[in-house]
């Protein structure tokens, strides 16, 4: 596909709004639609109409904008989701999904704290009631998560454009994945246990096994990430700021996870070079010693752990003279460099990486902005052009052309026929034309990008092209301003000049951030025969729509001339 570059991409909007400073204000005459839950619910103020909202695909849910881009495709989605037979299902991206996310992140990361604290210092809190209470509120939570997870689509696309909503299959899918974990997870053992009035001997024996088997909840916790990188982008946060606190998040688990296990070790078994070392045994002491209470023992626990780990960054201390705790400190000393490694290249990525691609984008912005100084364009355009490099580079600048000139031919076919067979699939007069007639005709199209407001087709001039709707919206009025129409993804307009040479009919405005390919009628009339299918279709659509606009003209004007006579 001939898709222009992000240098020329910019240089004719530049020169569109440069030789043209007038916009077309959309203000929509046609009659709103109702919610389609309404089909359902009949009052829109009703409790249940409220909450069952909730449940729906939320339009400012970060992947309903990042997988489903126009407004067109929101509401496809929409309406797909309250015909179906399953609409109470929750939809991945709902309103309630997103904020469930967020309790979510915060009970996964608790329990990457609670999980390893409670299998090195068992001994402890199983003298008081705090680990029933604890795990009850733990079991409860995970039922309720289970349920959730139960109700909530799935897509297994990875453009999410086919979200499964029946029960039954969101069940299967499921179980092949996390739910065996989840079931574990939420089965109160625990309390179980307290009421059976099982001996003291095999409570121990079974809670460990239990604490071990509640370690594979821990395999899912990779989650919170996502769930994280979602909360930034719902509320525009910096995405340095998202690696910097999950570079933080990362550390804080590292540290409390080497100082529970730093516990396990020393207490595991008995030292049989007791006595060789009485520093050591005095570890061996206060750790083994219940008394001591969990919150002095988990921070002898931190500092110890801290200084073998880091160990460069401390005041040099005795060393272990025993073998057990050498071998100890050793494979501390060694997690610890291989965690400092780690550190080091995170924030030399975040460094190198980030801040270079922001730090392009800024460059380009300053680039534009004195560009637009020295031509002194007004303050509604120069707005407009800055909205306009927001949402092309969503704030990481990359020059598409130099990325593009390192592939190999192979490679940039491969990227050309996968945009353009996602283009054309989605335009209904494509249908059963063959791939190959479609592949050389995308390619031939030119890619252009329209803010809101901005005019695709003016009405009174002559054209030679028609558009083709990747994604957005546009409003079709008539000559004399009748908006008689919405377009949306798939759609298409000005194909009446592909056949005739007359002045176009109808404006067309873009109604939101709209991204279009452009087909020429020389393109066109090279590659398309007239005895084929796809000239036969666009002809009759021409012949229909210039019947219409012709139709709606006349009443309209029709319509003008008797209110006119009215008020005279």
């Amino acid at each position: 596909m001939v898709s222009a570059s992000t240098s020329k991409d910019s240089e004719y909007y530049l020169d569109q709004e440069a030789t043209n400073l007038l916009s077309y204000t959309h203000e929509c005459s046609l009659r709103d639609e109702p919610h389609y839950l309404q089909n359902r619910i009949k009052s829109p103020k009703s409790l249940s109409f409220r909450v069952r909202q909730c449940f729906l695909i939320d339009s400012n849910h970060p992947q309903t904008k990042r997988f489903f881009q126009s407004s067109y495709m929101y509401r496809s989605e929409l309406v797909r989701h309250i015909k179906s037979d399953y609409w109470f299902i929750i939809h991945p991206f709902s309103r309630f999904r997103f904020y469930w996310e967020i309790w979510l992140m915060f009970y996964m990361y608790t329990i990457t704290i609670l999980i390893p604290l409670q299998v090195s210092f068992a001994t402890v809190l199983r003298h008081s009631d705090h680990l029933y209470y604890v795990s009850f509120v733990l079991n409860v939570i995970a039922t309720t998560e289970l349920v959730v997870n139960c109700i909530t689509g799935f897509s297994r696309d990875k453009y999410y454009r086919n979200i499964q909503f029946s029960p039954w299959e969101i069940f299967k899918n499921y179980l092949k994945g996390k739910f065996v974990i989840d079931f574990l997870f939420a089965f109160p053992v625990s309390l179980l246990v307290k009421v059976s009035g099982i001996e003291s001997r095999s409570l121990g024996i079974f809670l460990d096994v239990y604490s071990v088997v509640m370690f594979l909840k821990l395999l899912t916790v990779s989650v919170i990430w996502n769930y994280l990188i979602n909360i930034f982008e719902k509320f525009n946060l910096s995405m340095i700021f998202y690696n910097i606190l999950r570079l933080s998040m990362i550390s804080v688990l590292f540290l409390h996870w080497c100082a529970c296990f730093y516990k396990l070790a020393v207490t595991f078994m008995d030292d049989p070079e007791r006595g060789l070392d009485p520093k050591w045994d005095e570890q061996q002491d206060f750790l083994l010693n219940i008394h001591n209470g969990i919150a002095a023992r988990y921070g002898f626990c931190c500092r110890a752990a801290s200084y073998y780990l880091f160990v460069r960054s401390f005041p040099k201390l005795e060393e272990p003279s025993t073998i057990f705790a050498k071998v100890l400190v050793s494979i501390c000393i060694i997690v610890g460099i291989c965690f400092n490694f780690y550190l080091f290249l995170q924030i030399y990525k975040l460094i190198t990486i980030m801040s270079s691609t922001k730090r392009k984008y800024a460059e380009a912005v300053s680039e534009l902005q004195a560009y637009m100084k020295i031509k002194q364009f007004p303050m509604e355009v120069k707005n407009r052009l800055l909205f306009y490099y927001e949402k092309k580079f969503e704030k990481y600048y990359f020059a598409e052309d130099k990325i593009l000139e390192m592939l190999s031919e192979t490679l940039k076919n491969r990227i050309s026929e996968n945009s353009a067979r996602r283009f054309y699939e989605q335009v209904p007069v494509f249908k059963g034309i063959p791939s190959n007639i479609l592949l050389a005709l995308v390619q031939g199209m030119e890619k252009e990008i329209y803010l809101p407001n901005d005019i695709l087709l003016k009405a009174g001039t002559k054209g030679s092209k028609m558009y083709f709707i990747y994604t957005g919206s546009v409003a079709i009025y008539t000559q004399s301003g009748k908006e008689i129409a919405h377009m949306y993804d798939g759609n298409h307009c000005g194909e009446v000049s592909l056949f005739l040479r007359t002045k176009r009919l109808v404006n067309v405005i873009a109604i939101e951030f709209t991204q279009v390919f452009v087909l020429r009628r020389k393109v066109f009339l090279d590659l398309i025969p007239p005895e084929s299918l796809l000239y036969r279709r666009l002809e009759d659509i021409a012949k229909e729509r210039m019947q219409l606009v012709l139709h709606e003209e006349e009443q309209y004007k029709s319509h003008l001339l008797m209110v006119n006579a009215g008020n005279d």
